[in-house]
């Protein structure tokens, strides 16, 4: 059964290491995360794979593995959260019936509510870090959005153009190249 669980384990870790790979890369051509991140780093293509697996490994080394269960399953409920509120808001376009969502939305947030008040109760130094890792995931995201990641981070010439006819897709209007026209030549940024 070791052997079964061990198995499971590193097929699991190694599934997510190379998805992180793709994923961290899509997030440094969309400017959320550092450039560093993607396929134009020193590091080479799988920059983010050895950035992610050098973490991992640094992470599961120091940290309580109980920890990080604790936050692994609270990451997870809130993002179940914020995927349920995403459907509420489209269920017009989704045909989603509206009881449905609100009782998924109602009964995940009970679960979270319950968990939080748990892991509060009986490990709060695992709750601190939990809280410590919402606050900086949302000032993380704050900063970025605003670009001011951009101003000292980010390399926009590292970024691929973009190849949305009419740049609607992407929030960020800067996704250019320095091949491209400037704002100025071509009329300004599309909204």
């Amino acid at each position: 059964m070791a052997v079964a669980a061990l198995l499971s384990t590193a097929s699991a870790t190694n599934a997510t290491l190379y998805a992180s790979s793709n994923l961290t890369n899509a997030l440094a051509q969309e400017r959320l995360f550092p450039s560093f991140f993607g396929a134009g780093s020193r590091l080479g293509e799988k920059s983010g794979l050895y950035i992610t697996a050098g973490l991992v490994l640094l992470v599961a080394n120091l940290v309580d593995l109980s920890a990080i269960a604790s936050v692994g399953s609270a990451v997870a409920l809130t993002i179940f959260v914020l995927v349920e509120v995403a459907g509420f808001r489209r269920r017009a376009d989704t045909g989603s019936k509206t009881v449905i969502v609100v009782l998924a939305i109602g009964v995940t947030a009970i679960v979270l509510g319950f968990f939080a008040v748990d892991t509060a109760k009986n490990e709060p130094q695992t709750f601190a870090a939990i809280i410590a890792i919402l606050v900086l995931a949302v000032i993380l995201d704050i900063w970025t959005r605003r670009g001011h990641i951009a101003d000292w981070v980010m390399q926009p010439w590292a970024l691929a153009p973009s190849d949305e006819a009419d740049h609607t897709v992407s929030r960020r209007p800067w996704r250019v190249s320095p091949t491209d026209a400037s704002p100025v030549e071509s009329g300004g940024w599309p909204n």
